[in-house]
């Protein structure tokens, strides 16, 4: 498929969540100052009667209350800041070539991986809310090495095709 002359970064990222499988909420920020992008995603269950859970801001749950959990993913770019500085915000930091933008491979490999971690996600959070799970707490684990190894065994076309820095 040939890339359209205007698509960027901004739209082929959007493109890619609107295709995943997915039943909470997704949301694309840009933020222009900082020459970031952020993917943040919201899923949602229902807490089983009699077991208490508390959310990510410390509140307990009661019975039968919905159970959000949100994560992000920041895109940034490298030839402004260290992603890595920011790493224990976000589910994941991926880094992009200043105006040149983001290769195809970089993106497929990402959405690829975020659909079975989603996926695998909403089916732990399910198990931790209602007490099948013996964790002590929740959280969605991105796993670095599989993405770099998925990029690399990405076609070489989609390593050389690049998604632009958006124009403002």
């Amino acid at each position: 498929m040939a890339m359209s002359e205007t698509e960027n970064m901004l739209d082929y990222i959007g493109d890619k969540m609107d295709a995943l499988d997915f039943d909470g909420d997704l949301d694309l920020n840009w933020d222009k100052e900082a020459h970031v992008i952020e993917v943040e995603l919201t899923m949602y269950v229902e807490a089983k009667e009699g077991y208490e859970v508390e959310d990510q801001d410390g509140q307990t749950l009661e019975d039968g209350d919905e159970v959000d959990y949100a994560d992000a993913i920041l895109f940034y770019d490298q030839t402004r800041m260290n992603g890595q500085d920011y790493a224990d915000n976000y589910l994941a930091v991926v880094p992009f070539e200043g105006k040149k933008g983001i290769s195809q491979a970089a993106v497929v490999a990402l959405f690829d991986q975020l659909q079975t971690l989603l996926d695998d996600g909403e089916s732990d959070l399910l198990d931790f809310v209602d007490g099948t799970s013996d964790a002590e707490t929740f959280s969605l684990q991105f796993d670095n090495a599989a993405y770099q190894a998925a990029v690399e065994a990405q076609p070489e076309a989609a390593k050389q095709t690049f998604y632009p820095y958006p124009k403002y």
